[in-house]
């Protein structure tokens, strides 16, 4: 079992910032006075977090062993394949860091932080054509990997392009120790170019008269022991005074100094020493060859900024699986591939009670993802913990972000940067929408209906048939409506569905009437629709907002999917003045009292003593086609029997005698409470059943019945 002092270890593999604060018992971490479960509650999980105080440390290390060691003209480049997003490449130009692009991307990312073009260098072992010739015109340096690329340089200088200051990356035929995915200098290394490819490229240089400016190697990555450097540079010493480089001209050692990433491999590596080691063989060497001391150019990557990263996750379930404990995250090889792909071996402590001693199991920490392999932690002592609690990686500042995905539908977490105790977003969680905005659709073609997938709802003696436009590719004519919701010769409906909801714009619906006509809105084709999204899991608890011709409506449902509850809209009556006042009207010689009133669609009230079927589809038609009613109306008989009970017959626009309507209903409550007729609740009762409208203080009109799901297949076409 690991002791609070030994776990106090592990605080020297987070940023310098970290600290224990002292609330609650056994306290909580904070970086830069910002308390780490705060920051996640805010943001949510995983959150991944930026240090500029380490950052500052690591760069300001480098920069004075280099004043310290070397006496020539020096500098340091960002790597930016480490992670490099527009703050952090803003961030490198306060310290007038160059900066490493490897692809249009990062180089893209470079120029819209305002990266000079002196500052950026290109990088890549299989540079195209149209990146090299957008490479000439914003880069100041290319380092060339191979003897293709030079040709394709020197025949963008025919063109008459000005190259920037080209370097010839060399391979030395030695690697570091360290994984054999990260090794890069050796001589099987798919980088760079061996001594004779060297020598014929410089000459190709000095015949086309492109500006060959210096040389460059990098062994690989995550070393700590810098002994193969010092062969390496002699090496590459040699081949610079055999290619006659100008008198002015630069060595870059490349990077790949490595971090302590677990608490076992403190103390992290000396930049001092790494530096100084380098800087005195190049003195010696360049003396004893009688070469000009070049400019010294390194490129630390990840001993620049990995330790200034930290990963924060919420377990989410507890395992016991025979000997072995699982810890199960919310994040894993999605946003961190490293242990995936070379056994890269974290530390980590509880965000509570940080310093808290280890249980006697070992703990693995793994992701939701669908790989076993999809795994951050192996067997690391650790404290008890519970679901929920969250849990901080260090050192996630290198190649996380950088190499993660999309697998399994993840989405790339927020980016926090901490300065000065303040915590700025400097990179949005990702949504489902951003994975959708590159795509796009099949091409359109002539679906028949018969391949459709179909729903059928029931509500209150309405039914609606509901389909998908994403299924469907158009919508569908009138008469294919008409068909289709035909009870002889169809399927038989109130009329039809239309799924036309986006990632982009959200929930969407079209409403099309039983003769192939378009409505504005229904309640209870919404009320359909609600169920609809909860049967295909698309809405949580929260309210949904389903736009439709007739305005938006927010839409909830009980757990069980079947009772919804619609927030309708407010009630406009254009008769009345300030109170309404019903109007009067003939047809046939008979005198109608009514109300007309809109709820995104139209309606007619008209107030009766008594209803009958018949009487109702007498006078319906009448009404809808009235010319009071230019764009026709549904009409709705009304009865008030009581202050909390009326009852209507309905006629519908497009539709005919109709068993019910969610939104003849809203009509119909909204009149009588408006009269003084009813209270703010009431029971609508109509010949399919009844529904439950309450009108709240501010006018909202609300409506609440019962879905009843019918069936679900697809159209034949026999």
């Amino acid at each position: 079992m690991l002791v609070a002092s030994q776990m106090e270890a592990r605080l020297e593999l987070f940023p310098e910032s970290v600290a224990v604060k002292t609330t609650g018992a056994g306290g909580e971490l904070t970086l830069d006075g910002l308390s780490l479960a705060t920051l996640a509650e805010r943001y949510g999980t995983p959150l991944y977090l930026y240090d500029a105080a380490t950052l500052d440390a690591a760069v300001n290390a480098y920069a004075r062993a280099l004043a310290r060691c070397y006496p020539g003209e020096a500098g340091i480049t960002y790597a930016g394949k480490a992670f490099f997003r527009l703050a952090l490449a803003q961030w490198t130009q306060r310290h007038a860091l160059w900066v490493d692009c490897t692809g249009a991307g990062e180089l893209a990312v470079a120029q819209a932080a305002s990266v000079p073009r002196e500052h950026i260098l290109l990088h890549g072992v299989n540079k195209s054509t149209a990146l090299l010739a957008t490479a000439v015109k914003g880069v100041g340096t290319i380092v060339v990997d191979n003897l293709t690329e030079l040709g394709r340089l020197a025949a963008l200088a025919e063109e008459g392009n000005a190259l920037p200051a080209l370097w010839l990356r060399f391979k030395p035929g030695r690697a570091v120790e360290t994984h054999s995915h990260i090794q890069t200098g050796h001589d099987e290394s798919k980088f760079g170019m061996g001594w004779d490819e060297i020598v014929a490229a410089a000459a190709l240089c000095r015949e086309q008269g492109l500006p060959l400016a210096g040389l460059h190697f990098h062994l690989g990555s995550q070393f700590r022991d810098p002994d193969p450097i010092e062969y390496a540079l002699e090496r590459t010493l040699d081949l610079a005074a055999a290619v006659e480089l100008p008198e002015s001209w630069t060595l870059s050692p490349g990077g790949g100094l490595g971090v302590a990433y677990h608490e076992e491999q403190l103390p992290h590596p000396d930049p001092e020493a790494y530096v100084c080691l380098v800087a005195e063989r190049i003195v010696a060497g360049c003396g004893a060859r009688g070469l000009a001391l070049p400019r010294l150019q390194f490129e630390p990557g990840r001993s620049l900024v990995a330790r200034a990263g930290v990963a924060v996750y919420r377990v989410g379930a507890l395992k016991q699986a025979g000997a072995r404990r699982w810890l199960l995250l919310d994040g894993g090889m999605a946003d961190n591939p490293r242990f995936a792909l070379y056994g890269a071996r974290y530390s980590a402590l509880p965000v509570r009670a940080p310093l808290r001693p280890a249980s006697g199991a070992a703990a693995t920490f793994a992701g939701p993802y669908c790989e076993s392999g999809d795994v951050l932690i192996e067997e690391l002592p650790f404290a008890e913990v519970e679901a929920g609690e969250f849990v901080a990686i260090p050192l996630s500042g290198a190649y996380h972000l950088s190499m993660a995905s999309n697998y399994n539908g993840a989405l790339r977490p927020a980016v926090l940067w901490l300065e000065d105790g303040k915590a700025t977003l400097i990179q949005a969680r990702e949504t489902p929408a951003d994975l959708l905005r590159r795509d796009r659709p099949l091409p359109e073609v002539e679906v028949p209906l018969a391949r459709v997938p179909l729903r059928k709802y029931h509500v209150n003696g309405n039914d609606y048939i509901l389909a998908s436009l994403a299924d469907l590719r158009r919508v569908p004519e009138a008469e294919e409506i008409r068909q289709l919701c035909d009870r002889h010769r169809g399927f038989g409906s109130d009329g039809l569905l239309l799924d036309t909801s986006t990632p982009e714009d959200g929930f969407s619906l079209r409403i099309f009437n039983p003769d192939g006509s378009e409505a504005e809105k229904s309640g209870n084709g919404l009320s359909m629709f609600t169920r609809y999204l909860w049967e295909t899991g698309r809405t949580g608890s929260e309210p949904a907002a389903i736009s439709t011709k007739g305005g938006l409506v927010t839409a909830c449902y009980e757990p069980d999917g079947r009772r919804v509850t619609l927030q309708i809209g407010r009630a406009r009556f254009s008769a009345g003045g300030g109170e309404l006042a019903p109007e009067t009207m003939t047809l046939d010689g008979q005198s109608f009292r009514y109300c007309a009133v809109d709820l995104g669609n139209p309606h007619c009230v008209v107030l009766r003593d008594e209803l009958s079927e018949a009487e109702t589809r007498r006078w319906g038609p009448l009404f809808e086609n009235a010319p009071r009613f230019p764009q026709r109306t549904n009409v709705q008989f009304m009865v008030v029997r009581d202050r909390a009970n009326i009852a209507i017959e309905i006629w519908e626009r497009g539709a005919g005698y109709t068993l019910a309507s969610g939104s003849s209903s809203s009509a119909a409550a909204a009149v009588a409470h408006a009269l003084g007729l009813c209270d703010e609740t009431v029971r609508v009762h109509t010949p399919g059943g009844s529904v439950t409208v309450a009108i709240d203080a501010g006018g909202e009109i609300i409506l609440t019945t019962t879905v009843t799901k019918v069936w679900q297949g697809y159209l034949s076409s026999g």
